[in-house]
């Protein structure tokens, strides 16, 4: 059995060096793949498809690298290369099936977003007297009819929900983006 001596200051070490490098370019590259869901929201299925997947491949590649970094600093490092290779699996996939992806996941995402407003307005609705309030119940009436509404209109006009979907994921990936490429410049600060 051997031991992996694990040094904190190392991690922090390898992290400013290696883990800068890796976050910035995620962070740049998920804000322009950001960018362009919002300039071209859906010029066709394929479009949003192939997005979706070579940001999965080139993040995955991405967490490969971290992780094969991580195994020569001695930090454990076989879950960071599992997590790299099913994204880099998925994103193929999504790159050869894009328009199946984008229909696909249309449904799946608004069917969840409507199943959980409904969920959340009965729960909502017959919270025990004690905890319920008049606000707490017409929020819960109006969860469900916007959950009801969100469903009718992903069955009836799928390439519209598509489109929204493009929307939302656009400014999803712009916020995650930033968000890693400001956690990149905090990581190599921390770590001098």
């Amino acid at each position: 059995m051997t031991t992996t001596n694990f040094n904190p200051r190392s991690l922090a070490q390898t992290l400013g060096k290696k883990g800068f490098t890796y976050l910035l370019w995620r962070g740049i590259f998920a804000v322009l793949v950001g960018i362009m869901f919002l300039v071209w929201p859906f010029d066709s299925a394929t479009v949003f498809g192939i997005l979706v997947g070579a940001w999965m491949i080139v993040d995955g590649l991405a967490t490969c690298g971290m992780a094969f970094d991580q195994r020569k600093a001695g930090i454990p490092w076989g879950w960071k290369l599992a997590e790299g290779i099913i994204s880099v699996i998925a994103g193929l996939l999504i790159v050869i099936f894009p328009a199946s992806f984008a229909v696909v996941s249309s449904f799946f995402i608004l069917g969840f977003l409507a199943f959980g407003l409904i969920f959340q307005g009965i729960v909502q609705m017959t919270t025990p007297k004690p905890l319920r309030s008049g606000w707490l119940i017409v929020n819960g009436i109006i969860n469900v009819i916007f959950g009801l509404i969100l469903g009718f209109l992903a069955i009836l006009n799928p390439v519209d929900s598509v489109f929204s979907l493009a929307w939302m994921a656009g400014l999803t990936i712009i916020v995650i983006g930033a968000y890693m490429i400001w956690f990149a410049f905090k990581v190599r600060k921390l770590s001098v």
